[in-house]
């Protein structure tokens, strides 16, 4: 059995990653609403994080091209932009940050499970050539073959780290411990997950993987610094 994915005359990838960014963004609000945190505080919080998010995410697949200027979404710039835009909102509205922060690191996951529909509409992120079965099968455009199903299995694993989050989230009074052990469990996953794409070049440590080093030690280096700064135990 494979999975045929014809050629889009538009691709939908913007679209899904913008829906996905927007329920990921719901999760939290619901969630933040729930456990009393101010309308006001929420609307301010969510429209600087969503700023810095997008505006990070754009930044980091920032490209000059001969054919012009080329943007792309970063699901590693985009965690580092929102992490950012919480803690800048934490400075100037100091209404429970620790459950912010939670929340919104909680919903992380979710936001990159569901873009990652985007990138098995569009053919980006694939996986390494493939003819098994549950192989993805490309007819047209720049990504023409068939691949292994690396990104159903992105979707899968990250779907599962959001409902352990939102599990530890729940459970946990001390929500700053709760975000290091879900920042501590995304970054080895995404980091293994590498290994199945094509663009992992079958060395002991990709570019790729390289990147999602610094991205972690990034997200982790802004928690701390955003823990202290508050003086959140």
């Amino acid at each position: 059995m494979q999975i045929v994915i014809p050629e889009f005359s538009r691709s939908p990838y913007g679209l899904i990653v913008l829906l996905s960014v927007a329920i990921g963004f719901a999760v939290t609000i619901f969630r933040l609403r729930k456990a009393g945190v101010a309308k006001q505080t929420i609307l301010y919080t969510c429209l600087l994080t969503l700023i810095c998010t997008l505006i990070t995410s754009l930044i980091v697949e920032f490209k000059l091209t001969d054919e012009g200027i080329r943007l792309g979404f970063s699901g590693l710039g985009a965690v580092v932009g929102m992490v950012t835009g919480v803690f800048i909102s934490g400075l100037i509205i100091r209404d429970k940050p620790d459950i912010i922060m939670a929340s919104f690191v909680t919903s992380a996951p979710l936001m990159y499970a569901l873009a990652k529909t985007g990138c098995l509409l569009a053919g980006c992120c694939h996986g390494k050539e493939y003819h098994g079965s549950f192989a993805i099968v490309y007819t047209g455009g720049d990504h023409q073959g068939s691949f292994f199903p690396v990104q159903f299995i992105d979707m899968a694993v990250f779907l599962a780290v959001h409902v352990f989050a939102l599990i530890l989230t729940s459970k946990m009074k001390n929500k700053v411990n709760a975000v290091y052990i879900i920042v501590a469990v995304c970054i080895p996953v995404r980091f293994l997950l590498e290994y199945l794409k094509y663009t992992h070049d079958g060395s002991l440590i990709s570019s790729g993987q390289i990147l999602v080093l610094i991205a972690g030690v990034l997200a982790v280096t802004v928690i701390t610094v955003w823990k202290r700064v508050l003086k959140i135990k």
